[in-house]
């Protein structure tokens, strides 16, 4: 079986921090650490013996074997068991094991080439590094992130390393689970400078939607928000369902009320590639649409992706100024870094939202900028990389341009 990157990350983070609680030296590595949407394993890398790591994992339900070069765990969901797989080393081979476990192998033989060039082994110099900084220092090169090792290169480009705020949370105005207020603080509390309210409209019937009615009415409900939450600037949109022939779910004038507009594919997901792409493009050409959401629908592990022509669909967000989402909800984590990087090239920029129907939904948020890493992008792709006054000035022109 197969785990999503957040939740096998919180399992691994557990051990690592049960391990390092009992004074091992321990690292996450393998594909978690590069950032792979889904794994098919975990690696930990440990500087204890296996019988030291298994009494120290003790607690947690894990059935245990010897394994080489340290131990091998499965843990039982009801779908099946999911490998968890201890790298047990020494202190003094720590740092090359951490290297070679996190891969990939075509980055690690790049690595052991310089060394090569340069009279040394890849061993000898990790033996005498502190951590894996020191051994690329070493080598003379800039410290390579483990996300960006899917590759030969040696590169370090300056990309995007934070967002400093968020489009697309939910509340109890559809299908969240706390109000405005209650999901501003927590925005603030996460370090947010903006928050983007957009609750589903009003075709989405499943989820409580919105209708235009129901829209002014939170408006007003924004409005105390604002009045009552500071250190956080809290905008007002929608999540706007894509109808199936491409318009939108609620009119222009109500749409026109609002800071930014989210629009989403939720029905007709069986539509074939060119009425899909056709449905979509459309929507994007709507000069009030903001932002097209989790662009492919698919669902990890539960729902493939729509049949589009994700080629066009970056091409015209583009062309209207459109941003493509990076959904880090856990079980979207959409779009993925190929086709964001695709879409990239094809000249789309993008945000980084945490789809949160709860304030822990926004807990997600560091893996959309793990993606985006992933994807190459840097601060002047996203649009939530930019500050407050810079988000208010470009959405407010925006507005002001397809209301002219």
């Amino acid at each position: 079986m197969q785990l999503v990157l957040p939740h096998a990350r919180s399992i691994a983070d557990e051990l690592v921090g049960e391990l390092q609680r009992n004074g091992a030296r321990a690292e996450v590595a393998g594909a978690a650490r590069r950032g792979d949407e889904l794994l098919d394993e975990l690696v930990i890398v440990c500087d204890r013996a296996p019988s030291e790591v298994a009494a120290i994992v003790d607690a947690v339900d894990l059935e245990l074997a010897r394994g080489e070069g340290g131990l091998v765990g499965t843990l039982a969901f009801d779908q099946g068991a999911f490998p968890i797989r201890f790298r047990c080393t020494t202190e003094r081979s720590f740092v090359e094991a951490v290297l070679r476990e996190t891969g990939c192998d075509v980055h690690v033989a790049a690595l052991e080439e310089r060394a090569a060039a340069r009279g040394a082994t890849l061993s000898g110099l990790s033996a005498d590094a502190d951590d894996e900084e020191s051994l690329y220092a070493a080598l003379d090169l800039p410290y390579v992130s483990p996300e960006l090792r899917d590759d030969g290169s040696l590169e370090a480009p300056q990309l995007i390393s934070r967002i400093r705020g968020t489009f697309h949370v939910h509340t109890t105005w559809s299908d969240g689970i706390v109000g405005v207020a209650p999901m501003a603080r927590a925005a603030r509390t996460a370090g947010l400078e903006y928050v983007g309210i957009s609750d589903h409209s009003r075709a989405a019937s499943y989820a409580n939607g919105l209708d235009p009615e129901r829209l002014a009415q939170q408006r007003a409900d924004v409005e105390r928000a604002r009045h009552e939450v500071r250190g956080v600037d809290i905008l007002h949109g929608i999540e706007c369902d894509i109808l199936e022939d491409g318009t939108l779910d609620l009119p222009d004038d109500a749409l026109a009320t609002l800071d930014f507009v989210v629009v989403s594919v939720h029905s007709q997901l069986e539509l074939d590639r060119e009425a899909q792409t056709r449905r979509v493009v459309r929507a994007l050409s709507n000069p009030l649409v903001t932002i097209l959401a989790h662009p492919t629908a698919r669902l990890l592990l539960g729902r493939v992706a729509l049949q589009l022509d994700l080629d066009d669909v970056a091409r015209a967000a583009a062309r209207h100024g459109v941003f493509l989402e990076i959904n880090t909800n856990a079980q979207r984590l959409d779009l993925g870094p190929e086709l964001a990087r695709r879409a990239a090239a094809l000249g789309a920029s993008f945000v980084i939202d945490p789809d949160a129907h709860e304030p822990r939904g926004l807990d997600t948020l560091p893996y959309g900028v793990l993606l985006a890493r992933r994807a190459r992008l840097d601060d002047r792709q996203v649009l939530n990389a930019r500050p407050a006054p810079a988000v208010w000035e470009h959405l407010r022109a925006r507005r002001a341009a397809a209301l002219a």
